[in-house]
């Protein structure tokens, strides 16, 4: 029985929505005819916003041990616009997705996988809807002195196109299939993650969000470790164009941007004072960096080890593998190039603590230098050339990073 009861927002919205899912989500029609072939037995896709339960009193933050905001509008100042902030992201990630997802459809490797992207669309297309139930449905949204602001930043939300939305992980063009399932396995987490540490909103409408998006994300999660294990297995196989080694320029990619979704490494002390999450952005990060080595790239390596070595046991996959992290002793028949390596946490960063953003570390860790001093902007961005896809470094989103880089350090190099 479900934990959740299900609403539509006002007409208004809703016919929006769908005429946004008719422009930038054409093919859902084929999620929803085929839903029971491919998804037999599970509950069929319906563009509903669904609120579940939630602790009625504010678990931490300044209003501990207080009943949760029914209504935007009794939230004040900085609280009100970090709620609206906050939503206005998660908003923007749903629908970013959707129309990235979109351009790499075709390039599926099975039915199964294209259906589990489809699927992935969908459910983000109605937790984008659920953002919009949560502005919508709440009239104290609209303040004398504010404007309408439920509605000035669904019209907003409405307009946004890969380029321009918030976070710049959802700026990326896909270019080929392993951006999906890459995207699904670490892009994805980040999200879970979030959704998480948002069950504690002290906006009630938005804690009673997170669990029905939590049950949602699980999906995503799982079917993109799943989808990116077998592009990987292919690929090795030299079934996938460029082999392991494009798979691993298109994680480089995606990891740096999804680190950049937690914030600022020092931040996060206000919104657990407002008492929107519950951890600090460091705390949830590192374990973000553990979950992804530990229970996304590892699993792979591992059938990687295996497929590569015939004959070899899961635990003596597992032994090989700690001899390569931890020994860097490579056996027979292996080596570096055979197997995924999570980039360093300093790797391609432009957000973050300062001893990283535009700082010139390379996949590993470790700070290029040329003559004792940090590599140049341009002598950095050469390097790139050779660990990020060919295609990505052609985009407008690589070319905003060169700007960005060199304002960064008024044109002077470091």
């Amino acid at each position: 029985m479900a934990s959740f009861t299900t609403e539509l927002i006002p007409e208004r919205f809703h016919a929006a929505v769908v005429d946004w899912q008719g422009k930038n989500f054409p093919e859902m029609h084929f999620l929803t005819d085929s839903w029971e072939k491919y998804f037999r037995g599970q509950t069929p896709f319906q563009l509903t916003a669904r609120i579940g339960t939630a602790a009625p009193i504010a678990e931490l933050g300044q209003f501990a041990g207080q009943a949760k905001f029914e209504k935007a509008g009794d939230m004040t100042g900085n609280m009100f616009y970090s709620a609206k902030d906050i939503i206005r992201a998660q908003c923007s990630t749903e629908f970013g997705s959707i129309q990235q997802h979109r351009l790499t459809l075709e390039g599926a490797f099975s039915d199964q996988a294209k259906y589990d992207t489809l699927r992935i669309m969908g459910e983000e297309l109605r937790h984008a809807y659920q953002m919009f139930w949560v502005l919508a449905h709440d009239p104290s949204w609209k303040k004398l002195g504010m404007g309408d602001v439920a509605q000035e930043t669904m019209e907003e939300l409405l307009s946004m196109q890969t380029g321009s939305h918030v976070l710049d992980a959802f700026n990326i063009v896909f270019n080929e299939f392993a951006d999906n399932v890459i995207f699904a396995a670490v892009i994805d987490l980040v999200g879970k993650y979030q959704l998480e540490m948002q069950r504690v909103f002290t906006y009630a409408p938005m804690a009673r969000s997170m669990a029905p998006m939590l049950s949602e994300e699980a999906f995503h999660i799982t079917s993109g470790r799943r989808n990116f294990k077998e592009v990987a297995l292919r690929a090795a196989r030299g079934e996938y164009a460029g082999g392991l080694a494009q798979v691993q320029k298109v994680l480089n990619q995606w990891y740096p941007r999804g680190l950049e979704m937690f914030g600022s490494e020092s931040g996060g002390a206000t919104v657990m004072q407002f008492g929107f999450k519950d951890k600090t952005n460091a705390a949830s990060q590192g374990e973000y960096m553990q979950e992804v080595k530990e229970m996304v790239v590892e699993p792979i390596n591992l059938a990687l080890i295996q497929q590569k070595l015939p004959g070899t046991t899961l635990d003596k996959a597992k032994e090989i593998l700690w001899q390569v992290e931890e020994e860097k002793d490579y056996p027979a028949g292996l080596t570096p190039k055979d197997l995924l390596h999570v980039p360093a946490a300093s790797f391609f960063r432009k957000r973050g603590l300062p001893e990283m953003a535009f700082q010139p570390y390379d996949a590993e860790g470790r700070l290029m230098t040329e003559g004792g001093k940090p590599l140049s902007p341009k002598a950095y961005q050469a390097y790139l050339q050779t660990v990020l896809p060919a295609k990505y470094l052609a985009s407008e989103e690589f070319a905003k990073y060169c700007r960005e880089a060199d304002a960064h350090f008024g044109g002077k190099g470091w």
